[in-house]
């Protein structure tokens, strides 16, 4: 649900700042930008912002904490609920948990069922993470007791 900026009835998203610190934000948002086609669509116009095209520059945890930055600080509803919407959409593809329940209860509900609370896919993620540290765990073990056989093999046939 992108914003249009050209339309006179897209609301306002008054982020908090002067205009010298919304140019330097948008120069820090190309500098740390990806794609070079995304880079070139705007996304600030006066005081609008497109959620959908700041969210693009990044990835990963950076785009989930930008979007999270922006649902906090605009004042337009809509936008914050985009923004939101995002965030949880890509926090669902991770594997982060905390921030998945994080996103969830600054939801609160306000973007329907699909949006809110799934315990189902927090604990098989969990389950996953704990079954690949119990791995990790092994094998570093294994390799430790290998380490050490060939230190003593070592030390015996130095002395």
């Amino acid at each position: 649900m992108p914003l249009n900026p050209n339309s006179a009835t897209s609301p306002q998203c008054t982020m908090e700042g002067d205009d010298e610190a919304s140019a330097a934000m948008v120069d820090e948002i190309y500098a740390n930008g990806g794609d070079e086609a995304l880079r070139h669509r705007p996304i600030i116009s006066g005081e609008q912002l497109d959620v959908e095209a700041y969210a693009a520059l990044y990835s990963g945890r950076t785009k989930i904490a930008r979007l999270l930055f922006v649902a906090d600080r605009c004042n337009v509803v809509l936008m914050q609920l985009e923004a939101l919407r995002m965030a949880y959409d890509d926090v669902k593809k991770g594997e982060n948990t905390q921030l998945f329940r994080e996103v969830v209860q600054k939801i609160d509900g306000r973007l329907g069922p699909n949006y809110g609370p799934d315990p189902a896919w927090a604990d098989a993620v969990e389950r996953r993470a704990e079954q690949r540290k119990d791995k990790l765990e092994n094998e570093l073990n294994a390799y430790r007791v290998t380490f050490n056989s060939f230190c003593n093999i070592g030390l015996l046939v130095v002395a």
